[in-house]
């Protein structure tokens, strides 16, 4: 019996520790304040649809541990993380519900929204697989699963992600079905000797023959040279709707060494439109729109979305890649000192910020994407003003519409 009782011990006090750990968060949660998304004006029910996804931080004691919550106009509910959480991270809205309805698809697939397509017929999933070998990662895999709906079958195969050898790294950015075509887009990591590129791939893939038909590079580049910094940023989109055509944002710095800090002398941003089946790549220029000033924001299907802030407005110009025009600038009053969060669904774009504390407010509006008319404005606020005990923080994760 002797020799078992270090196992004993180490296995009595993880117990210990889990309830302890639970206890306390359960103790905890009594303390948390309520927040809520009070309607201040415009329609009451447009605002009922909206669901703040974040977390929540007491920043008056030592403990830097945050907790889950989701706030809306009936108020938040909190969700303390459990030990499995905090080492996965935060799961969007959009992976539970995919969770929670297709349960066996789902199952043993990473919870990242970038690596999964969804329609009324489809849902497809991309992710890359490799083994550690003595130089690094090795032996990359595309694993590729489309379940049609309609009969509730899963086709899952495996493809070897073609010159393999010279990556260092690869991820899959974006997956796209187009007549059983699955487009990955993905950032490529490669190594040639002593010289590291970044590139923008593209991989179309027939799920019929499980093969892969072609793959082009879209863009090349060295993220550092010579005091010139470069990075290509795929614009973010729904998941849940098909985008034939994808947008790139280019930016270059250069930047000048000082004896305390780095300075950018210069800054160069370049938008750039892919058609996945012409396979066409233009630049966008949108006349009469500063980039430096605008920040590229949201893609939903044809249209382009620059948002900006002035003073206390949050200024939103749409751009039409169909007939390459400029809408109508939206202006909101937000009391907000960074440009927020956006997200778009059924002709409505929703705004919210990315983070509060005790010492600001946060103002939230949704208006309508094709006329700019503003249907509801609201505040996350607490709920009861007693709440409220010492400094917070709370950051928002995601804007979902219910």
């Amino acid at each position: 019996m002797k020799k078992y009782w270090k196992s004993l011990a180490i296995i009595v006090g993880i117990v210990l520790s889990i309830t302890t750990f639970y206890v306390n968060s359960a103790r905890s949660a009594e303390h948390y304040p309520e927040f809520i998304i009070e309607t201040q004006s415009g329609d009451e029910q447009v605002m009922d649809s909206l669901v703040l996804e974040g977390s929540y931080s007491n920043t008056s004691s030592m403990s830097y541990v945050s907790t889950n919550l989701r706030i809306t106009t009936e108020g938040s509910t909190y969700n303390s993380r459990s030990f499995l959480d905090q080492i996965i991270g935060y799961h969007p809205t959009y992976i539970k519900e995919l969770q929670q309805d297709y349960r066996t698809f789902m199952r043993g697939k990473f919870p990242s929204s970038s690596l999964y397509y969804e329609d009324n017929e489809f849902l497809a999933y991309a992710n890359v697989e490799y083994t550690f070998g003595t130089f690094g990662p090795d032996d990359f895999k595309f694993e590729i699963a489309v379940l049609n709906k309609e009969d509730n079958k899963t086709n899952s195969f495996a493809l070897e992600v073609p010159g393999a050898v010279e990556l260092d790294h690869i991820f899959v950015e974006d997956v796209q079905l187009i007549d059983n075509k699955l487009y990955l887009i993905t950032q490529n990591m490669v190594r040639k000797n002593d010289d590291y590129h970044d590139k923008k791939h593209i991989y179309e893939i027939d799920i019929v023959n499980q093969e892969i038909i072609t793959h082009e590079d879209i863009y090349t580049f060295a993220k550092w040279q010579e005091h010139t910094h470069s990075y290509v940023r795929l614009v973010e989109s729904n998941p849940s709707a098909a985008n034939e055509n994808i947008i790139f944002l280019k930016t270059e710095e250069t930047m000048v060494e000082e004896p305390e800090s780095t300075r950018v002398t210069d800054f160069k941003q370049e938008i750039i439109l892919y058609n996945l089946v012409t396979k066409e790549k233009e630049s966008i220029n949108v006349p009469g729109l500063d980039l430096k000033e605008n920040q590229l924001s949201y893609v939903d299907k044809s249209i382009i979305y620059f948002t900006r802030l002035e003073e206390q407005e949050l200024v939103v110009t749409p751009y039409r890649l169909d007939d390459k025009q400029t809408g109508q600038e939206v202006r909101i009053y937000l009391e907000l000192d960074q440009i927020p969060m956006i997200q778009i669904k059924d002709g409505k774009l929703y705004a919210a910020p990315h983070q509060i504390t005790s010492n600001s407010v946060g103002d939230v509006a949704v208006i309508d994407a094709k006329t700019g008319e503003t249907l509801s404005t609201g505040q996350i606020t607490l709920k009861n003003a007693s709440d409220e005990k010492g400094n917070f923080e709370l950051y928002v994760h995601e804007i979902f519409m219910k």
